[in-house]
């Protein structure tokens, strides 16, 4: 249990950061490819005039920190075998996606799909541009630490049994896009579970696989490779599940200014003081995006909490950022 002295002091830190880095600017997206949508990696990132640069991951992300940001400076994007694009910091984004084209130099990508007897598909696909911008936040949200389990599952159809489970994508933010909360925490762990539909109820199932995802960037589109874990998927109809882990390591701190009685007149007026209060909410952001498109099956999300399933349906119109790609 953590001491209301150290909460103090955690929060007069987190209101106090902003002043302390007010000179420095973070640049930070993901580099991905404008055809194809594949992540990028080993992109020179480069800031012309403050001459300072990085190179993406394996995940195509970026992030560039500039002590002294000048408001004409430009940002450069170079890899071999795409061209070469310049950005004007003036017209960056948080977390923007760099879309490189090809070059004439590179060699068309060959597609040999059809000459393989296995076949690779995207179930639930979606693209960069569904993940900005955001109409829903899925997360765990307490005003108090509590140890409750929060499950969030979604169901897939594949078109056939048996079929192996070769990674997962997901769209996640670091934390919300509002001035009330804490200073940006890049590393996430959570828990992947690959369930089972149960029968009677078409809930979740059975758990025939679960891993421990630990992120350790700020990186929008996420890619979880399972294919060494060889995964088989029994049934046509199972789910993918997310599990919040409550612990520090996943906390945000939401800080708001609240109204308190101070104090009842004879009259009976109250005085009001504003005072600061906080609720803690848990990573990872997972990215619901609008999905107006009637003739789609949207997949149901059902969430767990204190082992009892719920079928979600206030959120069929808003999709969760969760696709899986299997092979057959």
């Amino acid at each position: 249990m953590v001491s209301l002295t150290y909460r103090h002091i955690l929060l007069v830190v987190i209101l106090l950061l902003p002043a302390l880095s007010f000179a420095q600017k973070v640049y930070d997206g993901q580099v991905i490819n404008k055809i194809t949508e594949d992540w990028i990696p080993n992109v020179n990132v480069l800031l012309l005039k403050e001459k300072i640069g990085t190179a993406t991951n394996a995940q195509g992300y970026f992030e560039l920190s500039s002590e002294k940001p000048l408001p004409d400076d430009t940002l450069q994007f170079s890899s071999v075998g795409y061209k070469t694009i310049k950005l004007p910091v003036s017209a960056y984004q948080s977390q923007m996606f760099i879309a490189l084209e090809a070059s004439n130099t590179r060699l068309n990508e060959v597609d040999i799909t059809n000459k393989r007897k296995l076949k690779n598909i995207v179930l639930d696909k979606f693209g960069y541009a569904d993940l900005k911008p955001v109409s829903a936040r899925f997360y765990h949200h307490s005003t108090e630490v509590v140890k409750t389990t929060t499950v969030l599952a979604k169901l897939f159809k594949a078109p056939k049994d048996n079929v192996l489970l070769l990674n997962i994508s997901l769209g996640r933010q670091d934390l919300p896009t509002s001035p009330s909360y804490s200073v940006r925490n890049k590393f996430t762990t959570f828990l992947l579970h690959i369930m089972t539909q149960d029968s009677l109820t078409h809930a979740p199932g059975k758990i025939i696989f679960t891993k421990t995802i630990s992120l350790t960037d700020n990186a929008l589109w996420v890619n979880i490779d399972l294919t060494n874990d060889k995964v088989r998927i029994p049934s046509k109809d199972f789910f993918i599940a997310i599990e919040w882990l409550i612990n520090p390591y996943n906390e945000i701190i939401e800080v708001n200014r609240a109204p308190k009685v101070a104090k009842t007149t004879k009259r009976g007026f109250q005085l009001l003081n504003d005072v600061s209060e906080y609720h803690i909410s848990y990573q990872p952001f997972l990215i619901g995006y609008d999905n107006e498109d009637d003739t789609r099956v949207h997949a149901l999300l059902y969430t767990r909490i204190n082992n009892q399933w719920q079928l979600d349906r206030q959120i069929y119109k808003n999709e969760l950022a969760l696709s899986a790609t299997i092979q057959y």
